[in-house]
């Protein structure tokens, strides 16, 4: 069996098509979530795996038979107080909200609090060692994530015991070009967490660059493109995807703009974010929507009050087909604008940093914000001309999306990789 870890909606978004491809090719795959916080039955993409055959559960419900019936309550408490507390907290359109939303926010401190008495007490290397002898485990697909996170390290010590390959997968696209990204940077450390890994994946030589500086073995990192973005998956994807937007929503008059935006700690400026936002806003001619980062956490409550329709339980990527325009600030989304052929415009202003698809001229550069209302009035008026050239696009998604190469079956070569660890052990 080859598994695949996943805890939030980013890594799923990568893995599925992994899974999916593997799962057409006959080889034996299960997904696991590590984070019993996710609500895994909301996942479309999960589910598009199950209706598929794809074994998908929380890693905590299965290979128990060891643990006894303590184990059994505390698993049953953590992930029950962990439900309630997102049906709560997310429930805003009930008129108890003022209530329900404490209640849930103290049922996840309470389901936070067993879930990391249950790692310390059961999720241990006897457990670990059942895990990967009952399912049969080939190979052990995890995201970029630290071993110290869930259950993550015990998983690796035991894999390494049973000569089991263990690989790091893309959870996200590394789009940087500078150093620090972010406001507090921890340092070319940050990459140890490669260490215990097998295998790394990356998209681009961008990435595989920046990592192999820090100290990690250049022979461990293997360049394979994007599963999340090529051709492939994301035709499948705009058949599952569930469909929120009426054909004919918005006003047809107006020109239709989605603002995707990026976490603040990516040195964003935030004062002159919330002014972006007003200028958006105060546009009669144009309808502007906002999709905040599908990781906000925490920071989302910015958001509550800006003067833009937040469609944070919009699909993306109906969003982008809804939109005339696409706004980006630092996002692997604008990805998916360019390949739907919309005009993508960058606000450079926004943030410090350097993203790649800048440098490969592959997007419409706003240096400031009187440039933004001249190109917003530009294509109201009917200018389709955008500021970059069909040629550096093409140059830039061939790079992100097929790892430098300009035909590649992506999928195909991640499936071929993952097999060809596992024999290699053999």
């Amino acid at each position: 069996m080859y598994l695949f870890f996943v805890r939030h909606f980013n890594d799923i978004d990568h893995f599925t098509p992994i899974v999916w491809k593997m799962h057409k090719d006959n080889y034996p795959v299960a997904v696991y979530c590590m984070n019993p916080e996710y609500d895994i039955q909301s996942d479309y993409r999960l589910q598009f795996l199950r209706d598929e055959g794809v074994k998908v559960d929380f890693l905590y419900n299965d290979f128990e038979q060891s643990l006894g019936l303590l184990q059994r309550i505390v698993r049953f408490l953590f992930i029950s107080t962990l439900a309630i507390e997102r049906k709560l907290v997310s429930d805003l359109q009930s008129q108890l909200s003022f209530l329900s939303r404490p209640f849930g926010r103290l049922a996840g401190k309470i389901g936070s609090r067993l879930y990391k008495f249950a790692r310390r007490r059961f999720y241990n290397i006897n457990w670990a060692r059942d895990l990967l002898e009952q399912s049969g485990a080939r190979a052990l697909c995890f995201d970029w994530i630290r071993p110290h996170q869930h259950v993550v390290d015990v998983l690796l010590k035991v894999a390494k015991e049973m000569s089991i390959p263990t690989l790091s997968l893309p959870h996200g696209v590394f789009l940087y070009t500078n150093d620090s990204v972010r406001i507090a940077p921890r340092g070319e450390m940050r990459f140890e967490k490669y260490y215990r890994y097998d295998y790394i994946i990356v998209q681009n030589k961008l990435f595989k660059e920046i990592i192999s500086k820090s100290g990690i073995d250049k022979e461990k990192i293997f360049v394979l493109g994007s599963a999340r973005y090529c051709n492939e998956w994301m035709e499948q994807n705009r058949k599952i995807i569930p469909r929120k937007i009426e054909s004919n929503n918005g006003n047809a008059e107006k020109l239709k703009i989605v603002l995707m935006t990026t976490r603040p700690q990516y040195r964003i400026n935030v004062e002159r974010m919330v002014k972006t936002f007003d200028i958006l806003s105060n546009f009669s001619e144009i309808e502007t929507v906002i999709k905040p980062h599908t990781r906000s956490g925490d920071e989302a409550k910015m958001y509550e009050n800006v003067p833009l329709s937040n469609v944070s339980e919009l699909s993306s990527v109906e969003l982008c087909e809804w939109a005339d325009v696409v706004l980006v600030i630092a996002s692997s989304i604008i990805i998916e604008a360019l390949t739907q052929g919309k005009p993508a415009l960058y606000l450079k202003y926004l943030h410090e940093n350097i993203t790649e698809y800048e440098e490969f001229g592959a997007c419409w550069t706003i240096r400031d914000e009187n440039e933004l209302q001249d190109a917003l009035m530009s294509l109201r008026d009917g200018k389709r001309d955008v500021a970059h050239t069909d040629q550096n696009v093409k140059k830039w998604l061939a790079e992100i999306i097929y790892g430098g190469r300009s035909e590649r079956d992506v999928l195909k070569d991640y499936e071929d990789f993952i097999v060809t660890c596992v024999a290699k052990k053999n």
